[in-house]
């Protein structure tokens, strides 16, 4: 279907290309417009929570990094669009191996560093509204979970800019190249941190690598990176629950929630 409704809309906004092909799926799917270098992102998820216009911030921040960052396509309106219900964004094709651990710290300060100047509008970082959101539509013991979460917990009042939001190892690639850009907003830096080390802080994976990346980041505020990784957790789990609403399971949500339970 993702494929089918990418294929339709880039046609009908002007793009030549001979095929369709997915290459990725997750919250996404990612579908080439071969030989085309476009790549269509169509939601799986996003459209059950959040209004289209959401994606049009990330779309910004990617212009205004130049080199940092995988562009948007020039080659077609990269939208967001919405078509059959789901949207749709337009990128150009990159491929590449992830970054290195260290490769990858240094390329988030960098990136900190450049978005720092971004004045254009993006969402909030506070996951609290959405999970409550995501509670409504899935009901049961997760939903209560996640209310409870969002209520009791709350960010630490730190300075704000433009992030990334979701900024995983797989989100860089080598040469220090940001990708996925959906979870661009304003928050603070540390947030940034807490995602790239939530496998460590959550499911004590990575250490080494997670160390190496802080490292090559440099000086933060580490206090105030323990304190947003709960707020991580809650955003990861609140999306990781509409699982079941696409016909997937996601067995780390499990553990997620019950680390939400314990802290």
């Amino acid at each position: 279907m993702e494929k089918v409704l990418a294929a339709s809309l880039a046609r009908r906004l002007g793009l030549a290309f001979d095929e369709a092909q997915v290459i990725g799926t997750g919250t996404n799917v990612l579908v080439h417009l071969r030989p085309a270098p476009v790549v269509a992102r169509v939601t799986r998820l996003a459209h059950l929570v959040r209004p289209a216009d959401a994606l049009a911030g990330g779309i910004g921040l990617a212009k205004h990094l130049a080199q940092r960052a995988v562009p948007p396509s020039e080659l077609i309106d990269p939208g967001p669009h919405t078509e059959g219900g789901r949207y749709i964004t337009f990128w150009c094709y990159r491929s590449g191996v992830a970054a290195s651990p260290s490769e990858a710290g240094a390329a988030l300060r960098a990136f900190h560093e450049a978005a720092a100047r971004y004045q254009g509008p993006l969402r909030t970082f506070d996951p609290r509204p959405e999970a409550v959101r995501i509670a409504d539509l899935i009901g049961g013991e997760s939903a209560e979970i996640l209310r409870d979460a969002a209520t009791r917990l709350a960010p630490p009042a730190l300075p704000q800019q433009a992030i990334h939001g979701d900024a995983h190892f797989e989100n860089v690639l080598a040469g220090g190249v940001w990708q996925d850009f959906d979870e661009a907003c304003v928050g603070p830096r540390e947030w940034d941190l807490a995602c790239m080390i939530h496998r460590w802080s959550v499911f004590g994976q990575l250490e080494n690598e997670m160390n190496d990346a802080l490292a090559a980041y440099g000086p933060h505020d580490r206090n105030a990176v323990d304190a947003l990784q709960p707020l991580v957790v809650l955003g990861i789990a609140a999306w990781g629950s509409l699982a079941p609403l696409i016909g997937e399971t996601s067995p780390r949500t499990v553990a997620r929630l019950e680390w939400l339970r314990r802290h």
